[in-house]
């Protein structure tokens, strides 16, 4: 148990004990007073007023009040000489029904105090009602039998329309009392009618079960009928109360049309008592409910109406109703600050307002609205008092004709976009001028969704696939570009697709012709911070990389003859002396220079030098091996770089190889063959080399030693 709920218990007690004083004075009302002869009751009030009472009460609240009710029928039994078991099992079976009753009531009816559930929640109680007694009259004719020695079928009937008819009555009586409170006794202003109502059905209700030999009870019907038209339910509670407590004393003490059966027909009394009763409720009760619903209904229409036409009047948005002839029947004021025009003026039908490239559009949906009814959002345009047109998003439907017989009006309600179509308009034509750009821009433009399809492609993304938007837009990324291209870009994808932009090359055959491309995959990542897929720009780079391939063999290689040139030797060089250092392996370094290479550009030209030096180049590298270097520093000055040698006797045997192979003639395009001879210094440095500089210095102090032997040879550097 909770803090709060010992609290809750105790708040509880109070109503819980005056329940069950009032609850234990009906109970003894309903024993002592209502017997007829035999011991059979005639009308069980309390168990309505336990049931309308749980019923208007928390839940909470319900076993405080069923264990002080409970305790007041037992003391009302003893009070009436009801034996212990009797009480017991009776005021179990009592507080039982009211219980029963009020968990199917409250469980269907979530507010009983709303006028639209009364239908509903009478035919609940009703059945809920009948059920309820019927199961607990069978255990209670059990537990009189004995006592009262009637047979059960007679005890059964009159303890269920007893408990029945006091349910309908007092269970009504207790609900509308705790829902109205003192408003119960009237409106202010109305409450005298209301009495003078009861005082009329009390006097019809005396003249009837009082006076001696006047048979007619249905002449309180009329009285009881005024009070429920005048006064709904309030007066069908209270009127239906009055009579039937006035009639059970009346026929109990032998008063009364009912009192005329012969003697010894006390059950039949009680019986016609009970009909009486309950025919009076049954009566009055419909009429009751279905006043109560029209009034609520009147009251609901003319609230509504109301609330409509102060929002109508207040509304920002133009609300318009337009009759079948196009007039309008009814014009807001926010028409009048929207467009300028007085009321009065928007009263007739207003076509001329009707920007003329809008009037045909408008007449169709107007049309079509009428014939097929339902709703429409119209957008067009109406020009203000001022000159300029405002658009108008209109959201009209056809409603009842406000005339029976006349056809259907329609209303709409405008709202001025202006600033919302001009703002679309705007962004209609960037969107057109975006496009413009990107099926222009010689690249690939794309968007892909974050399943991999694409969502859109520039116009030159779809002529280099040779397709048209159709055939790309929805498809993925692997049906458009090939399984090969798509195991390559998806990593790149995957990671645009966990929200990081990533640039990079890819080269690939593509459509037949091999081609680099440069690509940029963009993260499109929402306001929500959810990635929704990525932008995909690529450029064909395949003519870039040719270029900056060609730019980097100019940068590097001697454009005359081919092989390397000064810088790209002086990097080998130093790579080759890092090499063995690292490995402990001798290099060598041939430094070569053809013989009278200036008399030849003098005699023959430098077409032809030319010639000889490209000649020199190649015989140079056809007779080194791949791993070796050949190089050209200016002029006719050439150098091989040798690694993978172990003694300097194979630097000079690639040396004089060189030199054998360049005493073959040269041929040459305008001249008769000559024949060339070159001079060679060898510097072969083993572990730990010198740096690259003095093995360059050294092999040229070494061809100059070779120059000064008469040419056509080979020196070693000491």
């Amino acid at each position: 148990m909770t803090a709060q709920e010992p609290r809750a218990y105790w708040a509880a007690l109070p109503q819980a004990l005056l329940l069950g004083l009032i609850a234990g004075a009906c109970a003894w009302f309903s024993i002592a007073f209502t017997r007829a002869p035999g011991g059979l009751s005639t009308l069980w009030i309390p168990g309505g007023i336990l049931c309308g009472m749980l019923l208007t009460t928390p839940r909470s609240r319900w076993p405080a009040q069923c264990i002080c009710v409970f305790a007041a029928f037992i003391a009302a039994n003893a009070i009436t000489g009801g034996k212990l078991v009797q009480s017991l099992a009776l005021s179990a079976a009592d507080t039982l029904e009211a219980v029963i009753v009020a968990l199917a009531v409250g469980g269907r009816i979530v507010d009983l105090a709303d006028p639209a559930h009364a239908k509903r929640a009478a035919k609940v109680a009703a059945v809920s009602a009948v059920i309820a007694c019927g199961l607990t009259g069978f255990f209670a004719a059990l537990v009189l039998a004995p006592v009262l020695q009637p047979p059960l079928a007679l005890l059964y009937r009159n303890y269920v329309l007893s408990h029945i008819v006091g349910m309908m009555v007092f269970c009504t009586f207790a609900v509308i009392a705790r829902i109205l409170g003192w408003r119960m006794l009237g409106h202010r202003g109305r409450r005298f009618e209301l009495g003078v109502n009861l005082v009329l059905i009390a006097l019809c209700t005396l003249v009837v079960f009082v006076v001696d030999g006047y048979g007619m009870p249905f002449l309180i019907f009329p009285a009881l009928l005024l009070a429920v038209f005048r006064h709904r339910f309030v007066g069908f509670s209270l009127g239906v109360t009055l009579v039937a407590l006035i009639a059970t004393a009346a026929t109990v003490h032998g008063y009364g049309p009912f009192a005329l059966l012969p003697d010894g027909a006390a059950a039949m009394r009680t019986l016609w008592l009970q009909a009486f009763i309950a025919f009076t409720g049954l009566l009055t009760l419909p009429v009751a409910i279905i006043l109560t619903e029209s009034s609520e209904l009147n009251r609901r229409r003319t609230a509504s109406e109301r609330d409509y036409r102060m929002l109508a009047d207040n509304s920002h948005d133009m609300v318009v109703r337009m009759a079948p002839d196009d007039t309008n029947v009814y014009v807001s004021p926010a028409a009048e600050e929207m467009l300028g025009w007085p009321l009065d003026q928007l009263q007739a039908a207003r076509w001329d307002l009707v920007h003329p490239d809008d009037r045909a559009s408008l007449g169709k949906a107007v049309a079509e609205l009428r014939n097929n009814g339902g709703r429409a959002v119209i957008t067009f345009r109406l020009r203000h008092k001022a000159g300029h047109y405002v658009w108008i998003e209109a959201h009209a439907r056809l409603v009842p004709a406000m005339r029976a017989g006349d056809a259907e009006d329609i209303v709409y309600s405008g709202r001025d976009v202006t600033d919302r179509m001009l703002a679309k308009q705007a962004l209609e034509a960037n969107q057109r001028r975006l496009r413009a750009i990107t099926d222009n821009l010689p690249a690939f433009i794309m968007h892909v969704d974050a399943s991999e399809r694409y969502t859109f492609a520039n116009a030159y993304s779809l002529r280099t696939l040779g397709l048209d938007h159709g055939a790309v837009v929805g498809r993925s990324v692997r049906d458009i570009m090939g399984a090969d291209i798509y195991r390559e870009v998806e990593p790149f994808m995957c990671a645009a697709l966990r929200g990081e932009n990533v640039g990079f090359e890819i080269e690939h055959h593509f459509h037949g012709r091999r081609q680099v491309y440069q690509s940029n995959y963009v993260a499109d990542v929402g306001d929500d911070g959810a990635v929704h897929g990525f932008y995909a720009v690529s450029f064909d780079i395949t003519e870039l990389k040719l270029a900056q391939a060609e730019l980097l063999h100019l940068a590097r290689f001697d454009p005359l003859t081919g092989v390397a040139n000064r810088l790209h030797f002086i990097e080998r060089l130093e790579l080759a002396v890092a090499r063995s250092h690292r490995n402990r392996r001798p290099v060598a370094l041939l430094y070569l220079d053809l013989d009278h290479f200036k008399d030849i550009n003098d005699t023959l030209g430098h077409a032809a030098g030319d010639e000889v030096l490209r000649e020199f180049a190649r015989r140079l590298r056809e007779s080194v091996r791949d791993v070796d270097l050949v190089a050209r520093l200016g002029g006719d000055e050439f150098v091989v770089v040798l690694e993978e040698i172990d003694t300097p006797e194979m630097a000079q045997s690639i040396a004089g190889k060189l030199i054998a192979r360049l005493d073959e003639p040269v041929a040459l395009s305008d001249t008769a063959p000559i024949h060339i001879s070159a001079s060679i210094g060898i510097a072969f440095a083993e572990h730990p080399v010198e740096d690259a500089e003095t093995l360059l210095t050294r092999a040229d102090a070494a061809l100059y030693e070779a120059k000064r032997a008469g040419r056509s040879r080979w020196r070693m550097a000491g």
